[in-house]
């Protein structure tokens, strides 16, 4: 007895040590992830501080515009070079950052977090008709080609963009150019939203259906927990970490929504920069072998962005549901 009461328990080290400094350690070995985690952090850091890292305004023009500062490739004083107006594409490149920082993060808190985090624990803990309906808009909204709605929704709502404009000129302390890209954002994320929610809510349902059954979901239902407590207190810490891989891997075609839209001029306005209209101006043939810098001022990192996630997303999957690796 004596032995057993003196006896002092020590848990094992990886147990005593918190969880997230076990999963930044497992991070750190996969270089890699480490590399694009590396890149996604200089990404966002100089989108959202575009206009104290940017070297020139992205819509100044040289007066005079000679043909020497027009589509001038990569220097000294323009790291990107210039587009056919003489602007500095280094510039536009880190507001076009920006819009693309600005367009995820609303789309991916209002579609991804709020409906597709929502809806999904919703169906899957309410079940029943509550889930069939949720899943069947879900399905019908899955089988429409999304970048032909996407185009149709813009499309039907340009007329209104001069109407709104000139509503908020009168009404706000917004000018011209302000309003009329504001008006544009907020058109082309009403037409993502519909498709924003729907891969995040199916990965939700999936896993609360089976935490539903858990014995301690059953427990805390025998003993008159509320629904509110059960979802948030039970089934939404088990949900989480594939939600978190979920949303990882759709921030690339969140922001290729964008991308495309724009570079078929659907997308925000002409004083915006954006890297669909960069793509655009330097898409082409001719364009790209007389002018390369044109394209690959666009392309490069949005494409550098898209294959960032895409690569972290793969490591949280390893990280955060282990159980999903192959046996070695």
């Amino acid at each position: 007895m004596a032995i057993a009461e003196s006896a002092e328990y020590f848990p094992p080290v990886e147990m005593a040590r918190p969880r997230r400094w076990r999963t930044l350690r497992v991070l750190a070995r996969k270089k890699i992830a480490v590399a694009a985690l590396a890149y996604l952090v200089v990404f966002y850091g100089c989108g959202l501080l575009a206009p104290l890292v940017a070297p020139y305004d992205p819509n100044e023009q040289p007066r005079p515009l000679t043909l020497e500062l027009r589509k001038a490739g990569p220097s000294g004083e323009h790291w990107f070079g210039t587009d056919d107006l003489g602007r500095d594409l280094f510039s536009r490149a880190l507001y076009a950052a920006r819009t693309t920082i600005i367009f995820t993060l609303v789309v991916l808190l209002t579609g991804g977090v709020f409906l597709g985090l929502g809806l999904g624990l919703l169906a899957g803990y309410r079940g029943g008709w509550v889930d069939t309906l949720i899943m069947r808009v879900g399905e019908v909204l899955g089988g429409i080609p999304t970048l032909i709605l996407m185009l149709a929704i813009t499309a039907s709502f340009r007329t209104r963009i001069d109407d709104l404009r000139f509503w908020l000129e009168d009404h706000t302390w917004l000018g011209r150019s302000d309003a009329e890209s504001l008006v544009r954002f907020t058109i082309i994320v009403l037409a993502t939203l519909p498709f924003a929610w729907i891969g995040s809510a199916r990965i939700v349902r999936s896993q609360a259906l089976a935490i539903r059954e858990s014995t301690f979901v059953l427990s805390a239902e025998a003993m008159g927990a509320s629904t509110w407590r059960i979802v948030t207190r039970h089934i939404l810490p088990g949900v989480l970490p594939l939600f978190i891989v979920g949303l990882s891997a759709g921030m690339a075609s969140i922001a290729g929504a964008e991308v495309a839209l724009s570079f078929l001029g659907l997308g925000v306005g002409p004083d915006t920069p954006s890297f669909g209209s960069l793509i655009s101006q330097g898409a082409g043939p001719y364009t790209f072998q007389t002018w390369p810098h044109l394209l690959l001022a666009g392309a490069v990192p949005v494409v550098l962005f898209f294959y960032a996630w895409n690569l972290l997303g793969d490591a949280l999957v390893d990280i955060l549901e282990p159980r999903t690796q192959a046996p070695r």
